[in-house]
């Protein structure tokens, strides 16, 4: 078992500086970058755990975050292998990528994708558009992150990287 997969979530968050500074590689593959690519226009319109569902009107646990913007690219957030490609009824078009060290990500309601099983991808390349498909109430992205198998909240990962690159050129 890697160094990765025995930490817990918070102490990859709080040890992410060290990780960088030490190997980016294995950096790059914990989801830190948002999965789009520019902020203005986009809101997170519903948070990571127990929600009203929009649609089913009763409370749930919600296992990611939605993104809701303008159709857009949407961009894998940490290097990875594309695990799964396909339509689910509630996701729509959606995509998993998995890290390879106990971290995978799951990108659902795409308009459009643009990456097949099996391919390999860098941390930043396009994976498809953000849409609306599936069970879903407008144009917006769902963002899920998987540790160890069990949902995490992405919130706490959109701007890991970014945060880390601003202090280290700061020095």
């Amino acid at each position: 078992m890697s160094e990765l997969q025995r930490l817990s979530h918070a102490e990859i968050i709080r040890q992410f500086p060290s990780f960088f500074e030490s190997n980016p590689v294995v950096a790059f593959t914990i989801p830190c970058l948002p999965p789009v690519g520019f902020w203005e226009g986009n809101r997170i319109s519903s948070g990571f755990g127990w929600r009203k569902h929009p649609l089913k009107g009763k409370f749930q646990h919600h296992s990611g975050i939605d993104i809701a913007g303008n159709y857009q690219y949407v961009r894998t957030t940490a290097t990875g292998l594309v695990e799964q490609v396909g339509y689910d009824n509630a996701l729509g078009l959606f995509v998993i990528v998995n890290h390879g060290n106990s971290y995978q990500t799951i990108y659902g309601h795409l308009a459009d994708i643009q990456v097949k099983k099996n391919q390999f991808l860098n941390v930043g390349e396009k994976i498809g558009i953000l849409g609306n498909t599936g069970h879903s109430t407008g144009k917006h992205l769902h963002y899920a992150i998987k540790k160890n198998s069990i949902y995490v909240n992405p919130a706490e990962y959109l701007t890991l990287g970014i945060r880390f690159l601003e202090g280290y050129f700061h020095k």
